[in-house]
């Protein structure tokens, strides 16, 4: 869903002011009406991610009153500006084409329709402009057609096997690899990259191995990063699971071992020492190496064992802005820590710009999440990167 605002040419400039009220006011609107299992992602203050893996078409006439309060917290009762939502569903070409278009761009080809369509896909529009609607009721969704061609259904043979996710280096100014997140037949989007709620729970070995499949099924294509592979913590432990992790591994090719990671996830904040033997006794013959998520900056990496661990990267708390800093500080005043165990850190579930800059400083070396990498329809390995072009969409692959 993307959110256009209709100022006159001189007021355009109050688009980057307004941005943070624009997305404060959406996502208490959607916390309300787009309720679990629904997930809304915010992408930028006026670009969100919406999905519901319980239905064929998304619940759309949940989201009609919107335009309107964002109409009336935005501009009151005055004529300053009109709000447009466009809701766009397509393949991952569409969507990218359709998330990354600039604003005036986007409202000039949403309104002249009589050229080609901007990217495929099925495109929705609701508008507080004159009213709405001419017959003066509550305004209401409409289909967008385009006059010229490229405009076409979503459409497929069905979900695909799984999508990527970049993961940044900050010493190589670029992408060194990607995270295989596999698509659920359900549509649940889980993403051991993203927030908590993003984690499969107790589904987490059958998406595991789901991963693990569609990374055995990459095989056969030259990737040049590394591939990074979820693995739960506590699925492990269990003797019941761990044998399906032992059966489900064998099918990763062992002359690739040296391009993958495991991500070990659902990490409790005072793990066994003797746990980390168990996992590397399982993971060693598949991985090359293993990162260790957690979720509390004030993790005691002095239970770590020497040697068990190449990295640590801290999932950021899916709280509010001041919790996510003060995360980020806490974290870095560890770095000593780090150094004395030469384990490398990162950060994950990074969500914007800011945090993006604040996570990139010494001695952090990794990054991941939203604001380093929308969902990718290919995975992508070593690829040049400034920091100024993040996040990494699949058109600019």
């Amino acid at each position: 869903m993307r959110i256009l605002l209709d100022l006159s040419d001189e007021k355009q400039a109050k688009l980057d002011a307004l941005g943070p009220l624009v997305a404060k006011v959406t996502n208490a609107f959607l916390e309300g009406r787009w309720p679990t299992p629904k997930r809304a992602i915010t992408l930028t203050p006026y670009s969100f991610m919406l999905t519901d893996p319980h239905a064929e078409e998304l619940d759309v006439a949940r989201l009609e009153k919107l335009a309107a309060e964002l109409q009336t917290r935005l501009f009151g009762a005055s004529d300053a500006g009109d709000v447009t939502l466009l809701l766009h569903n397509g393949d991952d070409e569409g969507t990218a084409r359709f998330v990354t278009m600039d604003h005036a761009t986007l409202k000039k080809a949403t309104s002249d329709r009589e050229g080609p369509a901007p990217f495929a896909g099925r495109l929705l529009k609701i508008t507080t402009a004159n009213g709405g609607r001419p017959d003066g009721d509550e305004p209401r969704w409409e289909a967008i057609e385009f006059g010229g061609t490229g405009m076409r259904a979503a459409s497929g043979p069905g979900l695909p096997s799984a999508v990527f996710h970049g993961v940044y280096s900050r010493h190589g100014q670029g992408f060194v690899g990607c995270s295989v997140a596999a698509v659920m037949p359900s549509g649940m989007d889980y993403n051991v990259l993203g927030g908590a709620d993003q984690l499969p729970g107790e589904n987490a070995p059958d998406y595991d191995l789901r991963c693990v499949s569609a990374a055995a099924a990459m095989a056969d294509k030259l990737i040049s990063g590394a591939v990074f592979l979820p693995i739960c913590y506590a699925a492990v432990m269990r003797p019941a699971t761990r044998e399906l992790y032992e059966d489900g591994l064998r099918q990763l090719a062992p002359d690739r071992r040296y391009q993958r990671v495991a991500v070990v996830y659902d990490v409790p904040r005072l793990p066994a020492r003797h746990s980390f033997a168990w996992l590397r006794d399982l993971l060693e013959p598949h991985f090359a190496q293993f990162d260790l998520q957690i979720s509390d900056p004030a993790f005691d990496l002095e239970l770590v064992p020497a040697g068990a661990v190449n990295s640590v990267t801290l999932r950021l708390p899916d709280t509010g802005e001041i919790n996510r800093t003060s995360a980020i500080k806490r974290f870095f005043e560890r770095k000593s820590l780090f150094k004395k165990q030469n384990i490398a850190a990162g950060f994950t579930n990074v969500r914007t710009k800011a945090e993006l800059e604040a996570c990139l400083k010494p001695p952090i070396i990794y990054v991941s999440g939203r604001a380093v990498s929308l969902p990718l329809s290919q995975p992508v390995g070593h690829l040049p990167c400034p920091e100024q072009r993040l996040p990494l969409v699949s058109s600019l692959m």
